[in-house]
This record gives C-alpha cells, sequence and structure tokens, in this order.
C-alpha cells in the first residue's frame, strides 16, 4: 500500500492563514488611512488655493480701482486748475499775459491726456463725461486766448495782454459735476463727490 503524504486532508489545503488575517486587515486599515489623510490635505491646499485665488483678485481689483479714483482726481483738479488759470489772467491786464496764455494752453493739453487715461482704466460712462470735461476745458482756454487784447510797444515787443468780455464757464462747469457725478457714483461708499469749482 503507498505511503499517505503528510501536511493535513485535501480541505485545508489553499486556505489563507487564519494569523495572516488580522495583519492584512490592519495594513489595509493603515492604506485607507494614509489615503484618506492625503485626500484631506489635498482639499485643505485646493481650499487654500482659492483662498490665496480670491484675495489676489480683491487686491487686483483695489489697486485698479485706486488707480482709476487717482484718476478722476487728477482729472477734476486739472480742470479746476485751468479755470483759476483763466480767472485770474482775467482779472486785469498782465505784462506776462503771454506767458500765462501758454501756461493755460499747456494744463489743456495736459487734460486731454488726463481723459484718455480715464478712457482707459474706465470705459464707459465715465470716460464719455471725461472726453466731455475735456473738450469742455480746451474750448474755455480757446475762448480765452480770442478774448485777449495785446499791445505792443513801437518796436513790435509784447507790453501787455488782456481778456476783454465776459468768460462763462457754464459749459466748463456743467461738465466738471457730470464727470463728478458719475465717477462718485461709482463706488458711493468710497467716493464722495467733490464740491464744485466756484461760481464767479
Amino acid at each position: 500500500m503507498p505511503a499517505r503524504l503528510k501536511g493535513g486532508s485535501g480541505q485545508n489545503r489553499g486556505m489563507p492563514d487564519a494569523t495572516l488575517l488580522p495583519a492584512v486587515v490592519s495594513a489595509l486599515g493603515g492604506v485607507i488611512g494614509a489615503l484618506s489623510a492625503l485626500s484631506g490635505v489635498a482639499l485643505t491646499n485646493r481650499a487654500a488655493a482659492r483662498k490665496e485665488e480670491r484675495e489676489a483678485r480683491r487686491r487686483r481689483e483695489e489697486q485698479r480701482q485706486q488707480q482709476r479714483d487717482e484718476a478722476y482726481a487728477n482729472l477734476l483738479g486739472g480742470a479746476r486748475k485751468l479755470r483759476l488759470q483763466i480767472e485770474v489772467a482775467a482779472h486785469r491786464p498782465w505784462e506776462d499775459m503771454n506767458q500765462r496764455l501758454a501756461a493755460i494752453e499747456t494744463q489743456a493739453a495736459l487734460l486731454g491726456d488726463l481723459a484718455a487715461r480715464v478712457a482707459v482704466l474706465s470705459p464707459g460712462r465715465a470716460a464719455t463725461a471725461a472726453r466731455m470735461l475735456a473738450d469742455a476745458t480746451y474750448e474755455q482756454a480757446s475762448r480765452a486766448a480770442r478774448a485777449t487784447k495785446v499791445t505792443y510797444d513801437v518796436d513790435g515787443q509784447f507790453l501787455k495782454g488782456e481778456m476783454v468780455g465776459p468768460l462763462a464757464f457754464d459749459e466748463l462747469d456743467a461738465s466738471w459735476e457730470a464727470f463728478n457725478q458719475v465717477t462718485s457714483a461709482q463706488k458711493p461708499s468710497d467716493r464722495k463727490a467733490l464740491d464744485p469749482p466756484l461760481k464767479s
């Protein structure tokens, strides 16, 4: 009779050792825990990235708004300066009237550049109002030059200049007020309408 092989019955062949199961379960638990931790870290990183992106957008918008406010103030202040230059020049005859007229012309040209800056930073109603204000200042400067009577000596040397006739500022004041109101309405919580220039 052939000898029987040792090693137990055929029913136990291929079955995992019961002592290995706790180790396998423990290892699987560790893997699942690690995956959960990695998932939590990924979610935290995504949330942090979204927060940083929102903060970056907020800072960019604040910077753009600061640039817009600065451009608005420069244009409004520049128009006030031109109005004052003309008022002073029209007050009496001046021996340096030619220099005063040159300064008024330079200021009007600067206001055109400032209005273009507003149009770049704030297209729409603000840009339209800025162009209207710049046009009004240029027309005001042109009227001041046309209204100036110049006196020369016998040798043709400039003696003095005097603005004659009334210089109405209605169009300039209306354009100034319109631009001020449009830009103030954009951020009423942060900007207040400036006081209008004094009417002469």
